[in-house]
Order: structure tokens, then C-alpha cells, then sequence
């Protein structure tokens, strides 16, 4: 394997940011902006919320496909025109969407927006390559903040286009802001130096057609049956197809995963914690909660504005201004530790909600403090390692497997959270019961999320401490 220098535009960090944070948000947004137009999107399109609900998944899924992917990718062409291809593909897909004149059109365009999943995974390896390491940990902190919501703004925002003009609107601020960030990748970020190696499209192929089957198994579960005929087929395929992937792997010169690289606690333990965490707290905060919100029946009434100043803008806002001081502690005070300082808080403030669903003020407070739990503490931390525990000979791997726990994991939980909240009634999403029912699982997904942590490896060097 031999490693090439392509030309390379001059890197100048602050600049390199400034496009990585555009590029973060725009994938960022088409989650966050949205939370508060779940009700407008159902009643424009003459649909449901579970079927909205969907639409997330999908895009969360296909995001987590794209993460398996272009990080590796991103070895063999330069993390550059990963960047760029990838943000190209979800501008269209917002265009579609802003379009769209039913819920199958909407799908597909995000489905497309998806193939943004890796955004955040590129973006940290690419400063992970022209920074040293003290100075990596503070800007890594900066751009997991935006990763979690750019201060509240992007879901104040989002409720005041619903409340409006609608759920178009967002689509197009987000399409617009997609385009800036494709011309600053252009004109700033730096190529990365790139292996010598073959893409496995071949494995990457399986391990998309396994991981689809464990979603479908995984969401349908919920409303379906977990042993209904249709899941069930879905499990045994993802199953069947994930033999299939390690038989593939093994007799690959460059395989999209070492298979050896498994063995290790910091790659499977650090993608088993971040699955769990982002399919509980992610999916409350980003479903379950502004669901409850804005429902009339079970929740609280309130419209799209009113949801994103209570339940999105805190944490979101909590984040943006912790996450930099975490990311500037972390190799001081150990990775691990600043983990699971935030997991344990996740823990806490999700069980703290099941008593929370009658009373707006209450779960206001505890939705503020998971800003400095999830949004600080615990992304920063699973960013970091990402990176970290990441095989020298291929540093795209984990970053990239781990951006896909991401977004699986998001994708799951709210496939799940969304199909028990919508128990109850023909209405769905209207009972109160399904809503506590959905934050106990969360509760207990969190709980798996801390214990898979405590197997994580330390890891120290003279200016970086796991």
C-alpha cells in the first residue's frame, strides 16, 4: 500500500472550520429544524405522525449507510470531494423535499438528504489531520456543538417557518445553506493524503443490505409484532447477510473492516455505547418530546414556535456553549470519564422524565440539563474516540462505523419510541401511557448505553489522556 500527495489548497484551520461548521449544520438542521413541524407535516401531507416519524427514519438510516461508506471512501479519494459529493447529494434531496406534493415524494428526498451521514465523521478527521493534538480537542468540541443543534437557534427557527409558512420553508433554508457549505468545501478545506488501496464495494453492498434488515426489524417491531412474519423475515436476512458480509471480509486484500478489528473493546464497545445512547436520549429529544409537545390530547397543545423554545432551544443552546470547554477538558481529564459523566447524566434526566409527561416546567428543566449531559459531555466524548481507538493503517474505519451507530442508532430509537407512543389509539401518538411507556424503554437503553462504556480500553500519551 502506497500513500499519495494530491495537490492540496493550503490549510488554514479557521477557515477549514468555518466550512466544516456550515457543512455540519446543513446536515444537522434536517434534523433539529424539523421537530417542530412533525404535526404540519402530517396534517399538509394527509398523513400521521407515526408515518412522519418514518420519513426520520429513513433519512437517519440511509445517513447511517453513508456512514458506513465515504469515511473509508474518504481514505482512497480525499476527505475533500467526500465532503462535497456528499453534501451535493443532500442539497437535492432538500430540493425534493421542499417540493414534494405527498409523504412517498417527501421520502425520497430524504432519503437522498442521508447521504450527508458521514458529514460529521469527515469533518473530525479532517481536523484530526492538519491539527495538533491540544489544539484538536477544543475545535473538536466546536464542531460537536453545532453537531448537536446550533444553539436552539435551528429549532427556533424551524417552529417560527412552521408556525408561518410551513414545513416547505425549512426545506428550503436548508437547501440554501447546503449550497454555502458545498462552495466554502470548495474553496477551503484541504485534500487529505490517500491510501493506495481498492474501495470494497462488495462488502459495503453487504453490510448496507444486513443493517437495512436489523432496522426494518427493529421499527416494525413496535407496531407490527416483533414475530410478526414480515419483521421476522427482515431479522433472519440481517442475520443470514451478516455471515455473508465476514465470509466476504476474509477473503478481501482492502476489506471495507478488518475483521480483527473487531476483537478490539475500543472499536465494538465504543460503537455498541454510542448506538445505545443516541437510540434513547437522541430520539427523546429530537421525537418523543416535541411529539408530546405538540399534541393536543396526551401532551400540551403547543404550536411548532412555542415547542422549539421549550424543548429544543435548551439543550440545544446548553450545548453549544459547553461542548468547546468539554472538548478542551476531555484529554486532560480522560475521554472515558467525560463519557460517562454525560451518560450517567442521560440516564438520570431520561427517568426523570417518565414523571414529567403532565407537566410542561418540570420537563423543561430536565430537557435544559441534557444539554450539558448528551450535547456537551457524551457526543464530544464518542466524537473524540471515533478517532482515537480508529486502526492507524485505515483512520477512516471507525469514524465512519461510528458515525453509522450515530444515525442507527437515532433511526432506531425514534422508529421504536415513535411506534410505542403511537399505542392507544386509532389516532395514534394520543394516549398517555404510550408517551411514559416510551421513556421507560428509552430509560433502560440508556442504561445499556453506561454499562457498554466500562469497556472501553485506556488509552494515554504524553498530551492526550482516554
Amino acid at each position: 500500500m502506497t500513500a499519495t500527495a494530491p495537490p492540496r489548497v493550503a490549510a488554514r484551520p479557521p477557515l477549514v472550520l468555518t466550512a466544516l461548521l456550515v457543512a455540519v449544520a446543513s446536515f444537522q438542521m434536517n434534523a433539529t429544524m424539523l421537530s417542530p413541524a412533525i404535526d404540519n407535516m402530517a396534517t399538509s401531507l394527509n398523513t400521521d405522525v407515526g408515518t412522519i416519524g418514518l420519513t426520520a427514519t429513513v433519512f437517519l438510516f440511509v445517513a447511517g449507510l453513508a456512514g458506513v461508506v465515504l469515511p473509508r471512501y474518504s481514505d482512497i479519494i480525499g476527505r475533500r470531494r467526500a465532503l462535497f459529493g456528499s453534501i451535493a447529494v443532500m442539497a437535492a434531496g432538500s430540493l425534493i423535499a421542499t417540493i414534494a406534493p405527498n409523504v412517498e415524494v417527501l421520502m425520497a428526498g430524504r432519503a437522498l438528504q442521508g447521504a450527508c451521514g458521514a458529514t460529521i465523521s469527515l469533518g473530525i478527521l479532517t481536523l484530526r489531520d492538519i491539527l495538533p493534538t491540544k489544539q484538536f480537542g477544543r475545535y473538536l468540541g466546536i464542531l460537536t456543538a453545532v453537531n448537536s443543534g446550533v444553539a436552539g437557534v435551528d429549532t427556533l427557527l424551524g417552529g417560527v417557518i412552521t408556525d408561518t409558512i410551513g414545513f416547505r420553508g425549512i426545506f428550503g433554508f436548508t437547501f440554501a445553506l447546503e449550497v454555502i457549505a458545498v462552495v466554502m468545501i470548495g474553496a477551503w478545506v484541504p485534500d487529505s493524503e490517500r491510501t493506495g488501496t481498492r474501495m470494497d464495494w462488495k462488502g459495503a453492498a453487504v453490510i448496507c443490505l444486513a443493517l437495512l434488515g436489523l432496522n426494518a426489524w427493529l421499527s416494525l417491531g413496535p407496531t407490527v409484532g416483533w414475530f410478526a412474519p414480515w419483521p421476522l423475515a427482515c431479522l433472519a436476512a440481517g442475520l443470514a447477510l451478516l455471515v455473508v458480509f465476514w465470509l466476504v471480509e476474509r477473503g478481501q486484500s482492502d476489506p471495507l473492516l478488518p475483521l480483527p478489528a473487531l476483537r478490539s473493546r475500543g472499536v465494538w464497545g465504543l460503537l455498541v455505547t454510542t448506538f445505545c445512547t443516541m437510540a434513547s436520549i437522541f430520539a427523546v429529544l429530537t421525537f418523543v418530546y416535541p411529539t408530546l409537545a405538540q399534541n393536543a390530547a396526551a401532551g400540551f397543545g403547543y404550536d411548532g414556535t412555542t415547542t422549539a423554545l421549550m424543548f429544543l432551544m435548551p439543550y440545544a443552546l446548553a450545548g453549544w456553549i459547553l461542548a468547546p470547554l468539554a472538548g478542551t477538558l476531555a484529554p486532560k481529564i480522560g475521554y472515558r470519564k467525560m463519557l460517562r459523566i454525560g451518560l450517567v447524566g442521560n440516564l438520570a434526566l431520561i427517568a426523570a422524565t417518565v414523571f414529567a409527561v403532565k407537566s410542561p416546567w418540570l420537563l423543561f428543566a430536565l430537557v435544559a440539563l441534557m444539554g450539558v449531559s448528551y450535547a456537551a459531555c457524551a457526543a464530544t466524548a464518542l466524537n473524540g474516540m471515533g478517532v482515537i481507538y480508529a486502526p492507524k493503517e485505515s483512520p477512516g474505519i471507525l469514524p465512519g462505523l461510528n458515525a453509522t451507530m450515530f444515525n442507527l442508532g437515532a433511526s432506531v430509537g425514534i422508529g421504536v419510541l415513535s411506534g410505542l407512543a403511537a399505542q392507544g389509539t386509532p389516532e395514534g401518538a394520543t394516549n398517555p401511557a404510550g408517551f411514559t411507556t416510551a421513556l421507560v424503554v428509552a430509560t433502560a437503553i440508556s442504561a445499556a448505553a453506561l454499562l457498554a462504556s466500562f469497556v472501553l480500553p485506556g488509552k494515554q500519551s504524553s498530551t492526550e489522556k482516554v
